[in-house]
C-alpha cells in the first residue's frame, strides 16, 4: 500500500476533532516495537520509512540505535512530514504503523468513521507558567473490501502505533 494513494492526511484543531466514543477502538498496549514478535511482519517497513525522513534531513544513521537517530529529527522538527508512517498488506490484513511517541503521555485515539480509520493524538504541557498543546488526526482508506469491524489496534511501550485491517476474502 503506498502512502500517496492509499491514505488521506489531514490535520484538525482539536476543538474541531471529536471523537465519537461508541467507535472508539480499544488500544492493546505491547512491548518494545523492535523486540515485541507482534511487530515483526511490520518491523521492516517501519526501517525503511526512518531512513526515508533521515535521509530527506540528511541525518546521519545510527545502525545500532535507528530509533535515536530518527527521535532527534523529531526533536527538532515536529511538522507532520517527519512523524514515521510505514504500510503494509499481505493476504489477510493491511497494517499501519505510526509513531505516536510525542502524544503518549497525552491521549491518543483510534477509531472507525465512514469506512476510514482515524487515529488522533493530543497533549498538553506546561512549564514555567507557558502552556503548550500538540495535535494531530490522520486518517486512512484502505484499497479493496475491508471488515472496519475487524479492525484492531495495538501500542508499543516505545510509543509506535499499529493499526490492522483485515480483509474480506474475495469470493472464489
Amino acid at each position: 500500500m503506498e502512502n500517496k494513494n492509499a491514505t488521506t492526511l489531514t490535520e484538525q484543531k482539536p476543538e474541531e476533532s471529536k471523537c465519537k466514543e461508541d467507535s472508539l477502538l480499544h488500544i492493546v498496549e505491547k512491548g518494545l516495537f523492535f523486540h515485541d514478535s507482534f511487530f515483526e511482519d511490520i518491523r521492516k517497513h517501519f526501517e525503511a520509512a526512518i531512513d526515508q525522513i533521515l535521509d530527506t534531513w540528511g541525518e546521519g544513521k545510527s545502525v545500532s540505535d535507528l530509533m535515536s537517530s530518527y527521535r532527534r529529527v523529531r526533536e527538532r522538527n515536529l511538522q507532520q512530514e517527519n512523524q514515521v508512517m510505514a504500510f503494509s498488506e499481505d493476504d489477510q490484513n493491511h497494517k499501519v504503523v505510526l509513531d505516536v511517541h510525542d502524544f503518549k503521555s497525552g491521549d491518543v485515539k483510534v477509531r472507525v468513521e465512514d469506512n476510514q480509520v482515524v487515529v488522533e493524538g493530543r497533549v498538553e504541557k506546561e512549564e514555567d507558567d507557558f502552556k503548550s498543546m500538540k495535535s494531530f488526526c490522520r486518517r486512512f482508506n484502505f484499497p479493496g473490501k475491508v471488515a472496519m469491524e475487524g479492525v484492531t489496534s495495538a501500542l508499543s511501550s516505545d510509543g509506535l502505533l499499529t493499526i490492522t485491517a483485515p480483509k474480506i476474502p474475495k469470493a472464489a
